[in-house]
């Protein structure tokens, strides 16, 4: 027998809960969670979101992290090579001074003695100092009396302390000393590039040179200096041309080097000690100040790395833009649902901000770790003294997180402006 409609039995339905807060923790009617509570949740949905594409999260935050280190290590470069290039601006800054003799001094028969350069060199702060003079022209050099082999070179006359000044290297025997000097014994040693042109590559046998037909024992070989071209390919004598006022030779002057911080205190009492009789005569010059110029350096370079690690950041902030939009356009039906559930807009773009900003905090903290390292990789290679500003470990990854944020404005704008019905087109579809 069929039932009629008053006999059916009720049917039990059930009501889809889309509340993500227990009914024991819902707010009261009227009240409103709390900012601090409901961004705190914000944040865990976001690090829960980012827990699920993990990999994508770590691409992402690499490329973060690359910018941050670029920025890191050129600030960190920076600082620690203009500090490298003060150094060495010091190193050679102001010390070295030379006194000149004129040539009309020299033409009147006045010229330095052994006995002023012993004074000069007993001035507090003269680290080395001899007198030299340079020939006129170039002289004719050669193996034998009979011009075997001629060749004109450079010829300077030399006090071995004038040698010590410009820091001599030899690649075969060694300087003459005082003890020629005072014997007036004719010696001479030969630039690298002089003795190659005169077929000497050793001193084996005792090699004579001979200057317009005179003759001078071999006992050293050199390599010319660093940053004094005058000095390749260059004979050098002792001192006795300088000392003899002699035509043929520059008028004489006192090669002085100095200790870091002396040149100005020499400068002023090497010319007395040198010439007392008119030391006003005397022509005295050291390098100038080079404080200037060598800050225009350290804001050229600085500048020139910064802007290189800027693009860095920018492509960065790019990528995290890029993967954050694409996120948003993948999760539209989870959007769309949250927002048919009565999720706010600004709830739904907090998200994905936080998302952003987490990336780049992260993304900032392994770049400054990267960027410290290879500061210090580089300054130990390099033998540098690291200098590095503390202030970078924390500024790191708040620059990280401050790109992290601007890059997901913009998707999460977008986020939040996806309609609920997205939601209810797919849902429709499925079923």
């Amino acid at each position: 027998m069929a039932r009629d409609a008053g006999d059916r039995e009720p049917v039990e339905t059930e009501t889809l809960q889309l509340s993500t807060v227990p009914p024991d923790e819902e707010p009261a009617i009227g009240s409103k969670p709390r900012f601090g509570v409901k961004s705190l949740g914000i944040a865990h949905e976001a690090l829960a979101s980012l827990r699920g594409r993990s990999m994508r999260t770590w691409m992402t935050a690499i490329g973060i992290a690359l910018g941050i280190a670029a920025t890191v290590a050129t600030v960190g470069l920076s600082s620690t090579s203009a500090a490298a290039i003060a150094e060495r601006f010091d190193a050679t800054e102001a010390t070295e001074v030379t006194v000149s003799f004129s040539n009309s001094m020299r033409d009147a028969g006045y010229a330095p003695s052994t006995e002023d350069g012993d004074r000069v060199r007993g001035i507090e702060g003269v680290a080395a100092a001899g007198i030299m003079c340079a020939s006129g022209e170039e002289v004719a050099a050669a193996r034998t009396p009979e011009g075997y082999y001629e060749r004109g070179f450079p010829v300077y006359g030399m006090e071995p302390g004038a040698m010590a000044a410009y820091d001599f290297e030899f690649a075969e025997g060694a300087g003459f000393d005082d003890g020629h000097v005072a014997r007036g014994d004719k010696v001479a040693i030969l630039d690298a590039s002089a003795a190659r042109d005169l077929g000497y590559t050793s001193l084996e046998g005792g090699p004579m040179v001979y200057l317009d037909g005179e003759g001078y024992a071999v006992v050293g070989i050199f390599e010319a200096p660093e940053g004094e071209a005058k000095l390749t390919s260059a004979i050098v004598v002792p001192p006795e041309p300088c000392t003899a006022a002699d035509e043929d030779f520059e008028a004489a002057q006192m090669f002085i080097r100095t200790d870091l911080g002396a040149a100005d205190k020499v400068a002023a009492s090497a010319p007395t000690a040198l010439f007392p009789e008119g030391p006003e005569n005397l022509s005295v010059s050291k390098p100038g100040d080079l404080s200037g110029f060598r800050k225009g350096v350290e804001n050229e370079m600085q500048a020139l790395l910064l802007g290189l690690a800027a693009v860095s950041l920018v492509i960065g902030a790019v990528s995290v833009s890029n993967t954050a939009l694409v996120s948003v356009m993948e999760r539209r039906s989870e959007i769309g649902l949250r927002r048919a559930v009565g999720a706010a807009r600004r709830a739904v773009a907090m998200q994905f901000v936080w998302e952003s900003t987490l990336i780049g905090l992260i993304g900032g903290l392994f770049g400054t770790v990267l960027g410290v390292n290879v500061v210090a990789a580089v300054s130990l290679m390099r033998d540098w003294q690291i200098v590095f500003e503390p202030v970078l470990l924390a500024t790191g990854p708040a620059v990280g997180a401050v790109v992290g944020v601007v890059a997901g404005v913009y998707p999460a704008w977008r986020a939040s402006r996806i309609p609920p019905a997205i939601t209810l087109r797919t849902l429709g579809g499925v079923w």
